[in-house]
């Protein structure tokens, strides 16, 4: 008899375990993931450019790569990129704003190459796609009195 009373709370146990797992896997599958903050893709872009173009095309507009299709842009890209040995250290935003379906960001980073290496601002403009999605439409250097945010 202790065989089959141990047996029931086995298979209750078993049942309440199964049945927490189904609930929290439902709620991970369904919860809504929020859409990247402008300075978030601008973080994400310095963790995929220049080294995994076909991810950095993805966050760009067509504005960004000159009227260039995506993989004709990757393409072009890749060995003037490898030539260059570009690369893109940790930055630090130092300043996001956002004027409703246009976003300004600016950045400092440590940019090298084999010519070169130097911390530089770089002035990140993107905009808002359909999908609420953010997008990098242009990249500047930031010089403070001539890109003056209006």
């Amino acid at each position: 008899m202790k065989v089959q009373s141990s047996n029931r709370k086995n298979i209750k146990w078993l049942t309440l375990t199964v049945g927490i797992i189904f609930l929290l896997i439902s709620a991970l599958l369904g919860a809504q993931t929020l859409p990247l903050t402008p300075g978030e893709v601008v973080q994400l872009w310095l963790t995929v450019y220049p080294n995994h173009l076909h991810r950095a095309a993805s966050i760009t507009t067509l504005n960004f790569r000159q009227g260039i299709p995506r993989q004709d842009w990757i393409n072009s890209q890749e060995p003037i990129l490898h030539g260059l040995k570009m690369k893109y250290g940790q930055g630090k935003i130092m300043y996001e704003e956002v004027r409703g379906s246009e976003a300004r960001v600016i950045l400092r980073v440590q940019v090298s190459s084999w010519m070169v290496s130097a911390v530089k601002d770089e002035l990140y403009s993107l905009v808002k796609g359909e999908e609420g999605l953010w997008f990098i439409d242009r990249v500047d250097e930031y010089v403070p009195d001539a890109n003056r945010i209006r």
